[in-house]
């Protein structure tokens, strides 16, 4: 008798998460409605090259390393190039607005691309691979010529979230911290990191609480001049750990671990039984339970590996 393998609960659902990927590809990149806290976009659909790039890649990445099939890296390669197709002469990718769509300069989403663009570059490189420069010059090419040259301010000595506004939003600016730590991997050039990416993550450190209660270690939503905007999305609070341990990594800085460490445990403590978090908690520790996001648990898993080597350990 010939033992018939089934497949497990993992498998099934990666499968079908694969098909379901594959019906929401169109001419240019994948595309679908965007439901959101902010705004709804119901009428824009198309191809959109936003920070659902960033999971797309790292996911098919994941599972080309974990299974050796190159089915799954070539399926990283064309998300890819949908980015580097999509590229404009200014450096910013079409349609990045999210629920703004069809907009484009779109942040965290562009830098949430040049993540995935590096980390794609990283691994190809790894492997021996031609064409992995051509990721990261399109990386490249939009961190320089669009955060670089429109959102860093030199006042502040920070990333800031619009070139018209004295807006600072940590998770976003951390994202764009993140592909800058993968550019000085990269391309070998510390100045990315020394330059740019430390004194934005010590503005996000500014941006933490530290209490003893429920709220310690989270990171206020943003900022607009020197107002704080004292909003805690546990979403967005884990968006920014991924970076912190970057710093650490770099600099040996015990501030970075402990704020990454803090924001985690500030996650997890307000985590439901059914794995779900509230969208928003706010300084009266009231909270808003709408919209419950699914698919960016996976933001919420990552930061959890990322801080695990360093004695964070939750189910």
């Amino acid at each position: 008798m010939v033992a018939v393998m089934t497949p497990s609960r993992i498998e099934t659902a990666v499968a079908g998460l694969d098909a379901w990927l594959e019906t929401m590809r169109g001419h240019g990149g994948y595309g679908g409605p965007v439901v959101h806290w902010w705004q709804q976009s119901l009428v824009f659909t198309g191809p959109a090259l936003d920070w659902r790039y960033e999971g797309i890649i790292a996911g098919y990445l994941s599972l080309w390393e974990r299974t050796s099939d190159r089915h799954w890296l070539l399926k990283a390669r064309r998300a890819g190039d949908d980015l580097v197709a999509g590229q404009l002469p200014g450096g910013n990718f079409v349609a990045s607005g999210f629920e703004l769509n069809p907009s484009t300069a779109g942040t965290p989403h562009e830098a949430a691309c040049d993540v995935g663009l590096l980390r794609l570059a990283v691994a190809l490189r790894s492997d021996h691979q031609a064409g992995w420069n051509d990721y990261r010059e399109a990386a490249e090419r939009n961190l320089r010529d669009f955060y670089l040259n429109h959102l860093w301010d030199d006042e502040t000595g920070s990333l800031g979230d619009h070139p018209n506004a004295p807006s600072f939003v940590p998770n976003k600016a951390s994202t764009a911290c993140e592909a800058l730590f993968l550019l000085a991997e990269v391309s070998g050039d510390a100045r990315w990191v020394e330059r740019y990416a430390l004194p934005t993550l010590d503005r996000v450190l500014s941006h933490q609480v530290r209490e003893s209660g429920l709220l310690d270690g989270a990171i206020a939503q943003n900022s607009l001049g020197t107002r704080r905007v004292e909003k805690y999305f546990p979403l967005y609070v884990a968006r920014c750990v991924p970076a912190l341990v970057r710093g650490y990594r770099w600099t040996a800085d015990e501030r970075y671990l402990d704020a990454a460490l803090r924001a985690m445990r500030f996650v997890t403590r307000w985590g439901y039984e059914d794995g779900s978090f509230p969208a928003v908690v706010y300084p009266n520790r009231r909270v808003n339970r709408y919209p419950s996001w699914i698919a960016p648990l996976g933001d919420v898993l990552r930061a959890a590996d990322d801080v695990a080597p360093h004695g964070f350990d939750v189910d």
